[in-house]
């Protein structure tokens, strides 16, 4: 009795759990629009190099303030020392299509040069 009353309730469990769902229906898959994938690349890849060069730009300017206020070669060097070993270097990794981003590490490599200036 208790045999036939498991039997029967695992199965009315499992056709009633099953018939919920129903046969699933497949579609095709939706079609992609190619170009407006390429236009979005093409955004993303030209804001980077933008950013890119902003940031290059950045460094190259630092490099010619540093060259103008230097009274010595030796005072040169040393200052072109310290911007890439302290700055340049210690720059964190950034995505460079983003253009928030990219103002930070601008203003990081500034604050680094003034704050490596002021106390070296």
């Amino acid at each position: 009795m208790k045999k036939t009353l498991f039997t029967t309730a695992m199965l009315s469990i499992f056709t009633l759990g099953y018939s919920q769902y129903g046969v699933t229906q497949y579609r095709d898959p939706a079609r992609i629009d190619m170009s407006s994938s390429i236009n979005a690349a093409t955004i993303l890849q030209n804001r980077h190099n933008s950013n890119v060069r902003r940031v290059q730009n950045t460094m190259d300017n630092i490099f010619r303030e540093l060259e103008r206020k230097s009274q010595s070669d030796d005072e040169k060097n040393h200052l072109d020392y310290l911007f890439t070993e302290k700055c340049i270097k210690k720059m964190p990794n950034i995505q460079y299509s983003s253009d928030s981003q990219t103002d930070n590490i601008i203003r990081f490599l500034y604050d680094c040069i003034n704050y490596e200036m002021k106390n070296n």
